[in-house]
């Protein structure tokens, strides 16, 4: 992991500026803030991210569950976590109409220095009449904001719709945080390269994963004697065929806890010959 990076002037923001920081899609996004550039009590993170194919940086738990949840959205098709807010005349003169005051760097010694907002993460999403639009999040947990995160949830709202871009405030749950975790892992068997699964019986495997629930313990070791193959082979061809929605599980109970698997649909066959029309 590289170096920490200092913020703390307008002197840095032109340097980070001038490195592309803030800015690119996709793989080439660099978010303003990253993992090690800030102090927090949070659960920060790295993941790798499949429709990005660059590591994201999430400062929460509450972070990490919107992120696993908008990657697993088809629609989502560009995910940029802690976009920063510029130019600061802006931020600064819609905290001076509404009355309050914009966040400084803190610690600085001299002539107070504006602090770059940064809204947590900008979505790029597949419109259905065929272009794309911009959705802005703010992550926060499920509590009674205090007075200073309202007002700046306020200069984060004015920000963006001034840019005519949606902004909305996603509140963690225990309903979110368990289909997230499902997601998280699901998907942690593509997150690694194909190539230690793509050899794995996959056609004998989901033909048995008809509509239904299934104890998964019990089904990995039927289908391992079965196909004389690992037990962990098995699990891994079920995370895949759900990651890559093949099946349609119910994602509303947190599976690997529980071990049980409610499969709601299979297309598995059909979406595979649809490769070779």
């Amino acid at each position: 992991m590289s170096r920490q990076r200092r913020l703390r002037s307008y002197e840095d923001y032109e340097k980070a500026l001038s490195k592309g920081v803030g800015s690119g899609q996709l793989q080439d996004y660099q978010p303003w803030l990253r993992v090690q550039d800030v102090k927090s009590h949070g659960n920060r993170s790295l993941i790798f991210g499949l429709k990005t194919l660059r590591n994201h940086h999430v400062m929460s738990s509450i972070e990490s569950d919107f992120f696993y949840q908008a990657e697993f959205n088809d629609s989502v098709i560009d995910i940029r976590e802690q976009f920063p807010l510029l130019p600061l005349n802006l931020t600064e003169q819609i905290a001076g109409h509404i009355g309050v005051k914009h966040p400084l760097v803190r610690g600085v010694k001299g002539p107070p220095v504006l602090y770059v907002m940064t809204t947590d993460f900008l979505l790029t999403v597949k419109d259905p009449a065929g272009g794309i639009k911009y959705k802005a999040y703010a992550v926060k947990p499920d509590c009674i904001p205090t007075l200073r995160m309202a007002e700046k949830l306020e200069i984060e709202r004015l920000f963006w719709a001034m840019h005519d871009i949606e902004f909305k405030v996603y509140v963690g749950s225990e309903l979110n945080r368990i289909r997230s975790k499902n997601i998280a892992w699901v998907t942690s068997a593509i997150r690694i390269d194909a190539a230690h699964y793509e050899h794995l019986p996959f056609d004998e495997v989901v033909q048995a994963l008809q509509p239904g629930d299934y104890a998964l313990e019990a089904l990995c070791s039927s289908q391992a004697r079965r196909l004389n193959v690992e037990g962990s082979d098995i699990m891994t061809i079920i995370q895949v065929v759900i990651a890559k929605k093949l099946i349609l599980v119910d994602l509303t109970t947190p599976i690997p806890e529980l071990g049980v698997l409610r499969v709601l649909s299979n297309s598995y066959h059909q979406k595979v010959n649809e490769r070779w029309v």
